[in-house]
């Protein structure tokens, strides 16, 4: 699964999502910083999101530090071998993150579990969180083909009473493209979705046999500001 999601993002496909995810952080980092500027992805994966990240901010800041958290230790590996500038740490996000207090200038949570608690904690007074969730129509020719799992209805207003106590709602970034996929990457984008994991032998098969689609990536891009 890591393997194809590296695969899949080496292919540049959702690089209009890693650009307007560094957009939107540099639009709303405080432009001083004291000492290290240190930006968390929570629930990194392999690591593809942080070291574009990190490479962007690189020339606006002099002490730039990316972190990641992942439960999965072989994750963990692939995301430091590419990205050896970056520190990244196998940490649960539903327990307490291995962060001190208000450590953070900046946050990612790209489809990953929320922690209002610890995401509260440790970023400074101030500082974005920027969260993606799927848009309503992401995925929905392939979702449709291999009967996929449903997007989370009203998933947006969800997320914003998660975060309404401790984190004021800034803005939210739409983004919505088509794809061309053959195979192998119409596999490589099932397997990074949690769908992957449902899926009968039968939808399986189908999925392997199907050579071509065009599909939509439809991404909502949340911005809060810890209040």
């Amino acid at each position: 699964m890591l393997q194809a999601r590296r695969a899949f993002f080496d292919k540049a496909y959702y690089e209009p999502l890693s650009n307007t995810l560094n957009e939107l952080m540099l639009a709303h980092l405080a432009p001083t910083q004291a000492g290290p500027v240190r930006i968390l992805d929570a629930g990194c994966g392999e690591g593809y999101y942080l070291g574009q990240m990190q490479q962007a901010l690189a020339p606006r800041f002099e002490h730039i530090q990316g972190l990641g958290i992942d439960i999965s230790k072989d994750a963990i590996r692939m995301a430091a071998r590419r990205y050896p500038t970056a520190f990244f740490m196998v940490a649960n996000l539903n327990e307490p993150l291995p962060l001190a207090d208000q450590a953070l200038a900046g946050m990612l949570n790209i489809f990953a579990p929320r922690n209002v608690a610890e995401y509260t904690r440790v970023l400074a007074p101030g500082a974005p969180l920027i969260i993606v969730i799927p848009g309503a129509h992401h995925l929905q020719e392939l979702r449709q083909t291999l009967q996929l799992l449903n997007i989370e209805e009203n998933k947006q207003q969800h997320v914003a009473d998660q975060f309404s106590d401790s984190f004021t709602f800034v803005t939210t970034r739409a983004l919505s493209y088509e794809l061309a996929l053959q195979q192998p990457e119409i596999e490589q984008i099932v397997m990074m979705t949690p769908n992957y994991w449902h899926l009968s032998e039968e939808i399986r098969a189908r999925m392997t046999a199907l050579r071509s689609i065009s599909t939509t990536v439809d991404f909502k891009c949340l911005v809060f500001q810890r209040s």
